[in-house]
């Protein structure tokens, strides 16, 4: 299933939809957005990474809770001290935001794929999500994302796997100026925080 290669045309019945103006999307990152580069990696490291280092990939949840889990899932979301410098970024849409959304059950039955390549960590799943973004590229020159579902909050919140911030609107702040939503992720969702704040 996930060793056949994509082909070189769009499969029939693949459809996209597109995230209304104004969707917010969030994520924690180590370096401010005005300094993001969008050069890929040699190697892919991520799910959504392309397999060619065409493109760098960066990536988003739909709720600030949902981000946070994914950055913090590996560390029994625990916030190190050494992240007092690290940036919680809103990211919201400007236009309608284009997307392959892979929770469809249309969408993986085109692609002859299954649930699993939304959280599986298996390298032949793995190696499949890295050619699937050089070839939606290729097949939708102006998507600018795929969306997925999240591995640690499927019923709230779903992931955005993105390559430029052309459609967004940026805003960072340092988490230790983000009382209100360090607060609820301790009170409401179970994390600890090992900086001042």
């Amino acid at each position: 299933m996930y060793a056949a290669p994509y082909p070189a045309d769009r499969p029939a019945g693949l459809r996209r939809r597109s995230l209304r103006a104004g969707t917010e999307l969030w994520r924690i990152d180590s370096t401010e957005p005005s300094a993001w580069i969008w050069d890929g990696f040699a190697t892919p490291r991520h799910r959504f990474d392309s397999a060619t280092g065409l493109v760098r990939t960066r990536y988003a949840g739909q709720s600030m809770h949902g981000a946070a889990r994914e950055r913090y899932l590996d560390t029994g979301l625990f916030v190190p001290a050494d992240h007092d410098e690290h940036r919680l970024v809103r990211l919201t849409t400007t236009r309608p935001f284009r997307v392959l959304d892979l929770r469809t059950e249309s969408n993986l039955h085109t692609l002859d794929a299954d649930d699993r390549i939304n959280t599986s960590h298996e390298p032949d799943v793995w190696q499949a999500c890295h050619r699937l973004v050089d070839a939606v590229r290729s097949w939708w020159p102006d998507l600018d994302g795929i969306v997925y579902q999240s591995r640690t909050t499927p019923a709230t919140s779903a992931n955005v796997a993105f390559w430029s911030i052309d459609g967004l609107d940026v805003d960072a702040r340092e988490l230790p100026s983000c009382a209100a939503e360090l607060d609820d992720l301790i009170l409401h969702h179970h994390f600890t925080v090992d900086f001042d704040y």
